[in-house]
Formats: C-alpha cells, sequence, structure tokens
C-alpha cells in the first residue's frame, strides 16, 4: 500500500468532521485495500447525507430571494436572541457572517464545501493504486468528477460573480488534488473555475459512458448518468450556452425511464400524511437525492411562537409574489409549498420532502434535494427557446403544465416567442422549483434584479431591505474565518450596511 494513500486517509479523518464514517477506532479500519473498498470510503467522505449534523451546504439560498417574507403575526419570540443574525441574513448585510456568529447560527458553508471536495480529490488521486477491474475503478471515477463538479458550481455561483455578468471576476480556488502544499491557494477566476466544472463534467460522462448501462443508473443514493446531464444542462443555462443546455436536458428527458407526476393522481393529503415526499425515489421524477432535511430548512424553519400558549408560528413565509402566479387550477400550491399547521392560510418556505403530520419538515434520515426531472423540461424550454426554437420550448412547458393542472383548468401556454417566451418559462421555472435552492441562482443569472423585503418583528414592521440591480450582495462575502487562514484570500467587493 502506497503510504500516501494512508496519510491522506489520516487526513480525512482529523479535518472531515461531516461524516460518522471517519469515527473510526483504529486508522487502518479505513485504510482502502481496493477499488471497491475506495468507492465505499467516497460515499461517507464526498456525499451529502442525512444524519449529518455538522456539515450545512444548502440552507443559504433559499433565505436569500424573492420568495420568502417575514410572518406578520404578533409573537413572544421563542428565541429572541437569535433574531439579529436571521436579520443580517434576510438583509443580507456585508456581516452577515459575523452577526450570525456572535448569536451562534453561522455554519460555515465554504469550508463544508471544500471538506467534501477533499473527499473526491482524494478517491481520484488514489484509485489508480488500488486493486480492482476497469469497471470499479471507473465508477468511482465518474462519481467523484460528478461530486466535485456540483460542489464548485455550488460554490461560485455563492462566492462569485455571475458567470454571464464577469466571469474575470474572482470566483473560489480550485483545489483538484489532496495533496498538501506549503503555499495556501489564491482565488481563480469565475471563468477559470466554470472551465474546471466543465472538465469534471465531461469526465464524468466519459466514465458512466463506458459503462455498462446497469452501472449508468440505479437507485442507489450515488451520482449516475442522468444526473451528469442535468448538471451539464444547469451549468450551460449559467454560461448561456443555449443550445447545449437544451440538447443535455433532452437527454434526461428522452434517454431514461424517469417520468412527470401527474399530480391529479397522488393520495389524498391525510392527517398523517398532509403532504406528498417529491423527494424520494417512490417520485418517479427523482434522479439523485443527496443532502438533508435538517441542512436545507436550517435557517428558513426559525420558530417565533409557541410561548405562553400561543401556537407554534415560523418567522418566515412565502412571499405574496410568489403566491399570487399560482392561478387557478394549479396544484403545485398547495402541493408543494406547506402551511401553518395552527393557521392553513399561510404559506412557510418548505415542502416536497416529508413532512409530519404537524406540517414539521422530517429531519433525521431524511433527504432534503433531488436532482428531478422538471427541471429537465424547464431547461430544455429556456434553452430552446433562446436558441429560436419556440415550438420545442412551448411543447415543454405543456407537458410539464399538463401535469400540474386540474383536467379541467388546463389549457395550453399562449403561442408566445422571443422574451415573451422566455418570461413565461421563467416564471414557470420559479412556480415549479420553489424552495429547492434555485431561485437565488437564477436571480443573479437574468441580472440580478432589484426587490426589497419588509423585516417584521412581532406583527410590526420595523425596516425594509432594498437590494439593488447588480448590487455587489449578490455576491456572498467569504467567512471572515476562512479569510483568517489563508492570507491568500481576496475578499469580494462588499455593499454598504442596510
Amino acid at each position: 500500500m502506497n503510504k500516501n494513500v494512508v496519510y491522506i486517509i489520516g487526513l480525512l479523518m482529523m479535518v472531515t468532521s461531516c461524516s460518522d464514517f471517519l469515527e473510526p477506532k483504529s486508522q487502518s479500519e479505513f485504510v482502502p485495500k481496493n477499488a471497491v473498498s475506495l468507492n465505499e470510503m467516497l460515499l461517507g467522505d464526498a456525499y451529502p447525507q442525512p444524519n449529518v449534523s455538522s456539515c450545512y451546504l444548502f440552507s443559504l439560498q433559499t433565505m436569500l430571494d424573492d420568495d420568502i417574507c417575514c410572518s406578520s403575526l404578533p409573537y413572544t419570540a421563542y428565541q429572541v436572541a437569535q433574531l439579529p443574525g436571521y436579520n443580517a441574513l434576510y438583509s443580507w448585510q456585508p456581516d452577515m457572517f459575523y452577526l450570525m456568529g456572535e448569536v451562534n447560527i453561522f455554519y460555515n458553508v465554504w469550508e463544508s464545501y471544500y471538506q467534501f471536495i477533499l473527499g473526491a480529490n482524494a478517491a481520484l488521486d488514489y484509485i489508480d493504486d488500488m486493486v480492482g477491474t476497469y469497471e470499479e475503478k471507473a465508477i468511482v471515477k465518474a462519481q467523484s468528477y460528478a461530486l466535485r463538479a456540483l460542489y464548485y458550481f455550488n460554490l461560485v455561483n455563492l462566492f462569485g460573480e455571475p458567470y454571464n455578468h464577469n466571469k474575470k471576476a474572482l470566483g473560489v480556488p480550485l483545489k483538484i488534488s489532496s495533496e498538501l502544499t506549503s503555499t495556501l491557494p489564491a482565488r481563480n477566476t469565475v471563468e477559470e473555475v466554470y472551465t474546471q466544472i466543465e472538465k469534471d463534467l465531461n469526465e464524468a460522462e466519459k466514465f458512466y459512458l463506458s459503462l455498462p448501462e446497469s452501472s449508468q443508473f440505479s437507485k442507489n443514493y450515488r451520482t449516475s448518468l442522468p444526473m451528469v446531464q442535468l448538471l451539464k444542462s444547469r451549468v450551460y443555462l449559467h454560461m448561456e450556452r443555449w443550445s447545449e443546455a437544451a440538447e443535455y436536458a433532452d437527454k434526461v428527458i428522452s434517454d431514461w425511464s424517469f417520468s412527470l407526476v401527474d399530480l391529479n393522481t397522488l393520495p389524498a393529503p391525510t392527517a398523517k400524511e398532509p403532504y406528498y415526499n417529491f423527494i424520494s425515489f417512490d417520485c418517479s421524477e427523482t434522479i439523485w437525492l443527496y443532502g438533508s432535511v435538517d441542512d436545507v430548512t436550517k435557517y428558513n424553519k426559525f420558530i417565533i411562537g409557541g410561548q405562553d400558549k400561543q401556537p407554534r408560528w415560523y418567522m418566515f413565509n412565502a412571499s405574496t409574489d410568489l403566491l399570487t402566479g399560482y392561478v387557478g387550477g394549479d396544484l403545485r400550491k398547495e402541493r408543494y409549498i406547506v402551511k401553518e399547521y395552527s393557521d392553513p392560510t399561510i404559506y412557510l418556505t418548505f415542502g416536497k420532502y416529508l413532512i409530519s403530520s404537524t406540517h414539521v419538515p422530517s429531519s433525521g434520515t431524511e433527504f432534503g434535494v433531488a436532482f428531478r426531472l422538471a427541471e429537465a423540461y424547464l431547461n430544455l424550454a429556456e434553452g430552446a427557446a433562446l436558441s429560436n426554437d419556440p415550438v420545442t420550448a412551448r411543447a415543454a412547458i405543456n407537458t410539464l403544465r399538463e401535469h400540474r393542472f386540474t383536467p379541467e383548468t388546463y389549457t395550453p401556454m399562449p403561442e408566445l416567442t422571443g422574451q415573451d417566451l422566455v418570461d413565461y418559462i421563467r416564471q414557470e421555472r420559479r412556480l415549479e422549483l420553489c424552495y429547492e435552492g434555485f431561485r437565488w441562482f437564477d436571480l443573479r443569472r437574468y441580472g440580478m434584479p432589484s426587490f426589497s423585503r419588509d423585516w417584521v418583528v412581532n406583527g410590526e414592521k420595523v425596516a425594509t431591505y432594498v437590494i439593488a440591480e447588480k448590487d455587489p450582495s449578490y455576491t456572498l462575502p467569504i467567512p471572515e474565518q476562512v479569510l483568517e487562514k489563508n492570507k491568500n484570500l481576496e475578499q469580494n467587493t462588499l455593499a454598504n450596511p442596510r
């Protein structure tokens, strides 16, 4: 066994706090003996899974966009000391992470992503030293490239400027090896990060295509060829390579057996199961499951009521602008967005995953995020519309909407073209993918429009916060803890305090 392999496993044990897999009684238990063992280690070190309490990757995006607002209900605050931290995040303050840390609600997303990247890098660095067949090694490589691409895509869209706005701006450091160096990495440009993302996705696709079809996709919670194809489509939308976005979305739709769920056919809600779980392989739209409900709801399920015989209220609600987009007969509003248990007229900022009988997101072992077929139809529509193919674009949207409306209310979309068609598709995207982490990234690539949000405390509006068009706040500040550890990193341009 190459002693470097043993060394990197030890390194993972020291720095990766996100996985119970890395809590051994002895280091030798976790030194992989062959490619199959390394594949198992990859699951523990490079995949975000439920029941991992110390890593949060996906909780920020939902708190930043125009689909969320403050509850207008009066209350006796349950955790009033934490309100300044939530306010800092909600109002896009330039020192949001410091203020969140002051009230113990800061979780270092930057470091968490790089911990998972380290797991993917280690697998790629050492897989060729392992004993195993070509197929056993290729499946490890395919997964590792796919995961690394996803993590860098999310990182650069949190901490770098939008690709279509300024691809020469600073993005995030590219670390594509597990090797330790004496020089701390500086930030690569947004363009360089996207180039690496595309390269990784091409490698992942190549290795998946070299495998038997049975190894290209299975419902085993690992990445797959259709997951890679959908991620490529997503990345190409951000790069404004419209025809390629449409091409890869169509591969997901046409080459695989996933199917859209007809919301008319879902079981009727019951007191025990008030909402259908779309983030599950029982759902025919699901391509890949990852992350946890605890992660994606870390901030938006902040409770403000529940004291002095009050009902339990949540601080954050669905915005009026989102809710009014659902017209009569559209079943998504009731199926996708959870209501307050104590007041069913109030819509919250979560849903689609497993929800308890009291309308609480189920924690622990439940997945919180999915690659869904619906995204492929939306990517196909937008890519086709912007590639001068309105017929394909309208057909994709009509197929999606036909599965979302009651039969008596469904009508095909108007025969729009040009920007009107693009705007229609993007509105459908907002309604379909709400609270799945897309909206903030989409607003960035739409030109970073201005919008405002009210801060309401105990039923009274105390402030209105405005994010201006192309505001620096559309790019998050790098946490101070990260800058202190790496003096080669340059902070983003920060907005003025609000």
